[in-house]
C-alpha cells in the first residue's frame, strides 16, 4: 500500500469513522437476519446513503491529497501588461503538470494573487525592500503549503533581478520540494523549461532537495576557480561567473578600494569551464553543486563576511540560494550598469526564519 493509499484511509476514517460502523452493522444485518420487505427496503436505503456519503468523502480525500503541482511566479519591475502575458504563458506550461487555474480556484479557493509576487516598481540600491521581497515569497509557500494538504511541488518562475532570485532561494532554503524554471524562448512552443527538476529527479535521488548539501568530488564538468591570495579569515570576495558579462574587473578593483581602505579582503572568483551558456540538456543541479562545493570550501575558513557577486542565470541562482541559505555572513551585491558599479542589497543572514515563521509543511 503506498503512502498516499494509507493517507486516504486515514482521512477518510477520522472523518467517517460512525458511518462506516453504522454501515458495517446494517450490511451485516441485510446477510444474516430476516426482515419484512419494509425494514428491508429501509436498510438498503440506509446501505446506499451512507454508502454515497463515503464515497463522496473518499473522493474529497483524493482531491485533497494527490499530488499538486503549483506555479509560484515573481516578477519585478514590470508592468501589469507583462505580468499577464507572462501568467499566460505559465498556465500553458504549467498545464503540462497537470496544474488547472479554474480548477484550483474553485476546488482551494486559490487565486493568481495567492501564486504572484509583483512589484512594479524596480528595486533600490537599498536593502530593505529586497529583503521585504524575499520573505514575502517564503510566506506565499508557506501559506499555499498551509491550505493544500498532501504532497506540494511547487514550481519556481522569476523575471527580476539575478541577485533577487539567490535571496530567494536563501529563504526557501531545502525546505521545499522544487522545480524552477528558466526562460528559453526559441527552445519551445512553451517559453519556460524546468532545468532544476527535484520532482523527477526525486524518483532516483533519495536526497531530495538535500543533495545540493552534498559536495562534488573529482573533476568538475562545469566550473573551475581562480584565487588570489590573501588572509584566510579576510572578508571575501567572491564571484560566480556562469552567463554572459564577467564580474572579475569589478570585483577586483572594489577589493583594491577595500584594502586601500585599509581593510583585509581575499579574493575567489569562481567561473566556468568553457565560454557558454548552459543549456536545457545540461545538469544544472549538479552545475550548482560544483559551485556550491567550492563555496564552502572557502566559506568553511572564519570569514567576517562574504560578498557574493553573481553573474549567471536565474534559475541557477536561485537553486545556489538554496545550498547557501541564511545561516552564513553572505551578502550579495547587485549591479548597476548605469552606474557601472555593484551594491550590497541582500544580506543573506537577515532572512532567518522566526520562531512564528518556522512551519515545516512539506
Amino acid at each position: 500500500m503506498s503512502k498516499h493509499q494509507r493517507e486516504m484511509i486515514k482521512y477518510v476514517l477520522e472523518r467517517e469513522w460512525e458511518p462506516i460502523v453504522i454501515l458495517l452493522g446494517l450490511i451485516a444485518t441485510l446477510l444474516v437476519a430476516p426482515l419484512s420487505v419494509p425494514l428491508l427496503a429501509l436498510n438498503v436505503l440506509m446501505v446506499l446513503l451512507l454508502g454515497y456519503k463515503l464515497y463522496r468523502t473518499t473522493r474529497q480525500a483524493r482531491r485533497l491529497l494527490q499530488l499538486k503541482h503549483l506555479p509560484v511566479i515573481v516578477l519585478v519591475g514590470k508592468g501589469e501588461d507583462v505580468a499577464h502575458a507572462m501568467w499566460q504563458d505559465i498556465q500553458r506550461v504549467m498545464s503540462r503538470w497537470g496544474f488547472d487555474a479554474e480548477l484550483y480556484r474553485r476546488e482551494f479557493d486559490v487565486e493568481r494573487e495567492d501564486l504572484f509576487l509583483h512589484r512594479e516598481e524596480p528595486l533600490p540600491t537599498d536593502s530593505e525592500p529586497w529583503i521585504k521581497l524575499a520573505r514575502e515569497f517564503r510566506r506565499k509557500i508557506e501559506r499555499l503549503g498551509g491550505r493544500l494538504p498532501g504532497r506540494r511541488i511547487f514550481h519556481v518562475f522569476i523575471n527580476g533581478p539575478i541577485s533577487l532570485a539567490a535571496g530567494l532561494g536563501a529563504s526557501l532554503g531545502t525546505m521545499y520540494e522544487v522545480v524552477v524554471h528558466h526562460w528559453f524562448p526559441a527552445t519551445t512552443e512553451a517559453p519556460y523549461h524546468p532545468v532544476v527538476d527535484f520532482y523527477t529527479s526525486s524518483k532516483t535521488n533519495r536526497r531530495g532537495m538535500h543533495l545540493l548539501e552534498d559536495a562534488v568530488t573529482g573533476e568538475f564538468r562545469y566550473v573551475q576557480s581562480e584565487t588570489e591570495r590573501g588572509d584566510a579569515n579576510a572578508t571575501l570576495y567572491m564571484s560566480v561567473w556562469m552567463a554572459r558579462d564577467d564580474p572579475r574587473t569589478a570585483v577586483n578593483s572594489m577589493a583594491q578600494e577595500a584594502r586601500a581602505a585599509g581593510q583585509s579582503v581575499e579574493v575567489f572568483h569562481i567561473l566556468q569551464k568553457e565560454p557558454r551558456s548552459l543549456e536545457t540538456t545540461d545538469d544544472w543541479i549538479l552545475c550548482a553543486r560544483e559551485i556550491l562545493t567550492l563555496f564552502y570550501q572557502q566559506a568553511g575558513k572564519n570569514r567576517p563576511r562574504i560578498c557574493l557577486f553573481l553573474s549567471a542565470p536565474i534559475a541557477l541562482t536561485f537553486t545556489l540560494g538554496m545550498g547557501i541559505e541564511h545561516f552564513l555572513p553572505v551578502t550579495v551585491y547587485n549591479w548597476w550598469g548605469q552606474e557601472r558599479r555593484y551594491y550590497p542589497v541582500l544580506p543573506l543572514d537577515q532572512l532567518g526564519r522566526t520562531a512564528g515563521e518556522i512551519r515545516h509543511v512539506g
